[in-house]
């Protein structure tokens, strides 16, 4: 399985008032509230997917790519601009030392329960790792010229795009960003290129600062824009809870609803695989050639439900390569 920006959406520090005191702006509630509904339909697809229930392809889809890495933006940008809300009235070490732990924990519990459930795509430094270290690294910004702070930010997000190396490579350096190739996981997000949309964050939560007494004049009345605004106020909450309910709802669902006949089922997963194959630089005929003599072959056997070959055992994984060369067309 390819790395992937899986959505995620942890919760940003408490907006404060000019005096200190507590102040939440419903407008960035409700930014944060539509970046939640945006990340549990990617999670929604993404879980689809992986359980070949559509065949398209969430990885490489555009469509989908983009909704993923512009939903991570949204919520990454908003911590930028709450560290600069909570900081109005002064930097308070307690509140801060609060929200920081509260994020580890999150962040920690999510590693740990992708761990369990598959070691080899587990979530090693993901959305919510990413603020915990970016919460650290961005304070000297809050001090800094806004000029300063743009300027860092850009260079952040450009940087992997003209550098990376092998020096990188190594497991302990891939939080950095900066490796020759991505790392296998489900969430990846590391400092390059995402803690610079952190830093334009600060620069954005400066700008709503000057005209915060225009923003905090949106008071919805509106049911649904009142419902984004609550999930905006406890995403954190949400974001620990949202994954098992939708696996456990879907579960439900295949457990009552009728199976995809085999048809539908290999139009679907020979596509997926095809779509793997293709991005993998082999040519279209070749890999459609062999997804097909795969799923014919793996249909109906114990190898066709594992994920990953982390999953299999040496016995399996024998078999699941002897089946590659037999499938493999002539050159």
């Amino acid at each position: 399985m390819a790395a992937v920006d899986i959505v995620t959406a942890p919760e940003t520090a408490p907006e404060a008032g000019p005096t200190g005191s507590s102040l939440r702006l419903p407008a960035i509630d409700c930014l944060r509230g539509l970046a939640l509904v945006a990340m549990v339909v990617y999670h929604t697809a993404f879980d689809l997917y992986a359980d070949r229930l559509i065949s398209t392809d969430i990885f490489s889809d555009l469509g989908w790519k983009t909704l993923a890495r512009a939903t991570a933006s949204t919520f990454l940008a908003l911590a930028g601009v709450g560290m600069v809300l909570s900081t109005q009235g002064g930097f308070r070490l307690k509140r801060y030392f609060r929200r920081l732990g509260l994020i580890a924990a999150g962040a920690a519990a999510v590693s740990l329960a992708t761990w369990w459930f598959d070691p080899a795509t587990f979530v090693f430094f993901g959305i919510l790792h990413e603020i915990v270290v970016a919460s650290v690294l961005a304070l000297p910004f809050l001090w800094l010229p806004s000029a300063l702070t743009a300027a860092a930010g850009a260079a952040v997000i450009a940087l992997p795009f003209f550098f990376s190396s092998p020096v990188f490579d190594a497991p302990a350096l891939w939080w950095v960003g900066l490796s020759s190739a991505p790392p296998v996981t489900v969430d990846y997000v590391p400092i390059f290129p995402w803690f610079g949309v952190v830093l334009i964050g600060i620069v954005i939560g400066r700008l709503v600062v000057r005209y915060q007494a225009v923003i905090a004049r949106f008071q919805p009345r509106n049911f649904l824009v009142r419902a984004l605004i609550f999930g905006g106020r406890h995403t954190l909450p949400i974001y620990l809870i949202h994954q098992p309910l939708i696996i456990g709802a879907l579960s439900l669902a295949m457990a009552v609803l009728p199976l995809p006949s085999k048809e539908v089922l290999r139009s679907r997963v020979v596509g997926q695989w095809t779509a793997a194959c293709v991005a993998q630089g082999a040519a279209a005929s070749i890999c459609t050639a062999l997804a097909g003599c795969m799923f014919d072959r793996l249909y109906g056997t114990d190898l066709f439900a594992m994920k990953s070959l982390a999953d299999m055992t040496p016995e399996q994984r024998a078999r699941w390569n002897t089946l590659i060369d037999t499938c493999q067309p002539a050159q």
